[in-house]
């Protein structure tokens, strides 16, 4: 019987049990958005405390943060920055940014410029990233920098450039 239906055959010929493939489904997909529904919101507070400031050609600008640290951009030059009850947060996007620190034992400082990341206290620095070159210069105090798993200690007076990674 050439025009029969034998549902046997059929069942056969599907791989698993769709009960099980929603199952798993499910699980793939159900788990990691629940995950993601607790944390986010603690995330996004976090997320929704960046600011970016920005200068354009032949412009400077000067900001006091609140903790009384001084950001002064130089010319084409953006930063996003990140204050929390725990830590203070700079990133240099572009261009040159000199920063004053004003001393929190209880908020670490930490600056990130490209592959570089550095923490200071009660300092003031020079971050500047260039064609390909991003550059640290310590004008008053010391910072620590890393970058590429390397740890260095620099004082006032000292300067170091590394290459941007591509």
């Amino acid at each position: 019987m050439a025009g029969r239906y034998d549902s046997s055959a059929e069942h056969q010929a599907t791989p698993g049990n769709p009960r099980m493939l929603l199952a798993a489904l499910l699980l793939l997909v159900g788990v990691p958005l629940l995950v993601y529904l607790f944390l986010a919101p603690a995330q996004n507070e976090q997320a929704a405390d960046v600011e970016t400031y920005s200068t354009v050609s032949a412009e400077q600008r000067a900001l006091r943060l609140d903790d009384g640290s001084e950001l002064r951009l130089q010319e084409n030059s953006s930063v996003a920055v990140r204050y929390s009850a725990e830590q203070r947060r700079v990133q240099l996007l572009r261009g040159e940014v000199l920063f004053i620190i004003a001393p929190d034992n209880a908020r670490p400082f930490w600056a990130q410029a490209g592959t570089l990341r550095l923490r200071a206290d009660a300092s003031a620095f020079a971050l500047q990233m260039g064609e390909g070159v991003v550059a640290l210069e310590v004008l008053e105090g010391s910072v620590r920098a890393q970058s590429g798993g390397g740890v260095q200690t620099l004082n006032a007076g000292e300067r170091v450039e590394l290459a941007l990674s591509r």
